[in-house]
């Protein structure tokens, strides 16, 4: 009976407990949707000096941590506010991932750590702050930093996330530096934190001061604000209560408080509502990616059906889309620099042209705008499919990047070393990355030369007898698959109809039933010859922007760096792209199968361009390994 008694006893505290961990589960869930974080979103916040919101804010430091905007689900602002008010919930989750997939394959060598936990770090990258704090782990990645020079980087960012988290976990929230300077601050670029402002609050010095605590010394300059900074330090400390008594309805007033109470500490210095809202939405739409990157795949599309019909309507719609999408990519990179302008102090400092994320977003356009005027001046939708194509790939690819890969590209807001601040770098940025587009549009021809090729001839091989180049067929001689009204007209016209502006229609040519075989076969030998010379224009235009950019660069390492020429991975491919256009050129002059060298040799281009530009960053370790 005695033992009876102990179960039964054992079984009541069992159900107790479990009834308690149900209950306070269903109140935290309860609370997440019942906090309302709107009015702290918009917030600003200077994190790595420079001034964003708090949601860009939460995604960053969600994306540092967990390679994601996100984490399980929940609201990045959530989760990172979750983390600073109660940061003893989360060093055994596991909330940090290890980004690179051979460094995950050493946690293998750990001794005390079972098979099922490595296997399930290996395939998810995920681990805990207590893990990697471990004597253990912490060996290992000494060791591994040590003797295999190229995952330093890898390690690096472990302890990136490690010290991001421990500095979101600190009771004075030193990384939260949402209060704006004193208007009479020496350093005026300096935000504060909450743990800052305690000694120009009286009442959290006397409080301070009865429990024997240490009181910072006042800040210079907020002598005329000591009132204000007390209410937000009491609103604060009402915040982080309410947060852990998971009641919503008590942070809730103490969030509206806040919002409303930290624009008023400077007005003057503190970014407007408009600009600060602007940002959120800027966000949410995935920084314009996505908006623009479906307008130009539709528009690529109907390219591509509108050559094989010969429908001119279809054609035009290519291009209204084609034109709604380049507007959205311009919108995109103009609320960019907008922002970034906020915290470079000047708009030519705020240039989006700064790092991997940017230079795409620019170059893509810049390919888009150049597809766009040639598209305009002929009208044939050659030019119109390989610029929406660039447009799409390059929307996509930046959006995806970060997902695939697991490591930012420089999506959020920021700003270069000081030592590459230079003019230099406007010019050669801006040379290379639009030559690059341009190399992607050729590539895009190219692929399109060679798929046409095979169905007329059954075959990638070079077929000399059958080659027709640009040499031997003029631009307008044809139209893709025979006409279409848009083909006819020029640029004006084009625009008119563009525009919805009625438009004279040019006489519909009389229907041919059957059409001549030998007639057929020289039309699409035509066209293939159409699409080398697009290719040439294209790609003559790429060679001369490249070398000059090269040039440009030499100019900018020698200012930065004081040597023209280092021999650095990125330097050193790009000079080989540039080589590979350099034989596109001769093999113009000294080859008859002209066409079908530029096609296969801009896809080697293309290729290595794309392991310069991108590869560069994510295998090799150099001067360029920021771009």
């Amino acid at each position: 009976m005695k033992g009876l008694n102990h179960l039964s006893a054992a079984l009541t505290t069992l159900v107790v407990a479990l009834m308690v961990f149900l209950t306070s589960s269903a109140r935290a869930d309860d609370f997440e949707h019942q906090v309302d974080l709107e009015p702290l979103r918009t917030l600003s916040i200077q994190h790595n000096q420079v001034l964003k919101t708090m949601d860009s804010f939460a995604r960053q430091t969600m994306s540092t941590l967990t390679g994601r905007s996100s984490f399980n689900g929940q609201d990045p602002l959530y989760t990172v506010l979750d983390i600073a008010f109660r940061p003893e919930q989360y060093p055994s989750v596991n909330l940090i991932k290890i980004k690179n997939a051979p460094l995950r394959q050493d946690l293998r060598l750990l001794q005390g750590v079972d098979d099922k936990e490595k296997e399930r770090i290996v395939e998810t990258g995920m681990v805990s702050f207590n893990f990697l704090l471990t004597p253990e782990v912490q060996e290992l990645m000494q060791r591994m930093q040590a003797t295999a020079l190229y995952k330093q980087r890898a390690i690096s960012d472990v302890y990136t996330a490690v010290n991001l988290f421990q500095m979101l976990s600190n009771p004075d929230l030193p990384i939260l530096r949402v209060i704006p300077p004193a208007t009479n601050d020496t350093r005026r670029d300096a935000w504060h934190s909450f743990g800052e402002i305690v000694g120009n609050s009286p009442a959290l010095v006397a409080q301070l001061q009865s429990h024997g605590g240490k009181v910072p010394p006042p800040l210079p300059g907020f002598e005329a604000d000591g009132e204000k900074l007390e209410k937000i330090a009491n609103q604060m400390l009402l915040l982080r209560e309410a947060w852990r008594s998971q009641n919503a309805a008590d942070a809730n007033k103490a969030i509206v408080s806040l919002a409303q109470l930290l624009p008023q500490v400077n007005p003057a210095v503190y970014p407007s509502l408009a600009k600060r809202q602007v940002e959120v939405i800027y966000n949410r739409l995935a920084k314009m990616t996505l908006p623009g990157a479906a307008l130009y795949f539709v528009a690529f599309v109907l390219f591509l059906l509108s050559a094989r019909s010969g429908v001119g309507t279809m054609r035009l719609w290519a291009l209204r889309l084609f034109v709604l999408g380049f507007a959205v990519h311009t919108a995109g990179i103009l609320i960019r620099w907008w922002l970034v302008q906020t915290s470079a102090g000047s708009w030519f400092e705020g240039i989006p042209i700064k790092n991997q994320f940017e230079s795409v977003l620019f170059s893509a356009w810049f390919g888009c705008a150049v597809g766009l005027a040639l598209e305009l001046w002929r009208s044939k939708g050659i030019f119109g499919a390989a610029a929406s194509f660039v447009g799409w790939l390059s929307l996509v690819s930046i959006f995806a990047t970060p997902y695939v890969t697991g490591r930012e590209i420089g999506g959020e807001i920021g700003q270069v070393s000081g030592v590459l601040m230079s003019y230099w770098l406007y010019i050669h940025v801006t040379m290379v990355t639009a030559s690059y587009a341009l190399i992607s549009m050729g590539f895009a021809l190219s692929i399109w030369w060679l798929v046409r090729y095979y169905s007329e001839y059954g075959t990638l091989s070079r077929t000399p007898a059958h080659q027709l180049s640009a040499d031997v067929a003029r631009l307008e001689d044809v139209s893709p698959a025979g006409g279409g009204a848009v083909a006819t007209l020029g640029v004006w016209r084009t625009i008119g109809m563009l525009l919805f502006v009625p438009q004279a229609r040019p006489a519909a040519p009389a229907r041919v039933k059957e059409v001549d075989a030998e007639a057929a076969t020289t039309q699409s030998r035509t066209f293939l010859a159409t699409l080398d010379r697009c290719n040439l224009v294209i790609l003559q235009m790429a060679f001369w922007l490249l070398g000059l950019g090269i040039v440009m660069g030499a100019i900018w390492a020698d200012e930065s760096w004081g040597r023209p020429w280092g021999w650095d991975p990125k330097e050193t491919f790009a000079l080989v792209t540039w080589i590979i256009y350099l034989i596109v050129v001769h093999v113009r002059v000294v080859t008859n199968d002209k066409a079908w060298w530029t096609a296969v040799l801009s896809i080697l281009g293309f290729g290595i361009m794309l392991f310069n530009w991108i590869g560069v960053n994510f295998f090799l370790v150099g001067l360029h390994s920021y771009a």
